[in-house]
């Protein structure tokens, strides 16, 4: 697919499936998560997978923006583990904490 074709077919969903994923898709996900490349490979990034109701309506009160997923994967990284960049004005957390974000 062309870049074009994917910037012209883009849209934005705000409704998802209330069928839960399936855990060996779930589990590919994950995986890939592990394995993505992150600064000095230090693998500062937690994945949390939310399904309970418990969580999920904590997560609603937190944000309007769930739109009804019955899964929502919290990306997170170590704050004590990550690489400083020379100069000590930023580091690479939030860089890699999107790195290892699914793009679903």
């Amino acid at each position: 697919m062309e870049f074009k074709d994917v910037i012209q077919n883009r849209y934005s969903c705000k409704d998802f499936s209330t069928q839960q994923i399936e855990k060996e898709k779930l589990m590919e996900i994950l995986k890939a998560g592990r394995v993505a490349p992150t600064a000095k490979n230090l693998q500062e990034q937690k994945i949390y997978v939310v399904q309970s109701k418990e969580y999920l309506d904590k997560i609603d009160a937190c944000t309007p923006c769930r739109y009804h997923a019955p899964t929502v994967l919290v990306v997170a990284y170590d704050k004590n583990n990550v690489f400083d960049y020379p100069g000590n004005e930023r580091n690479s957390g939030i860089e890699d904490a999107t790195i290892v974000a699914p793009p679903i």
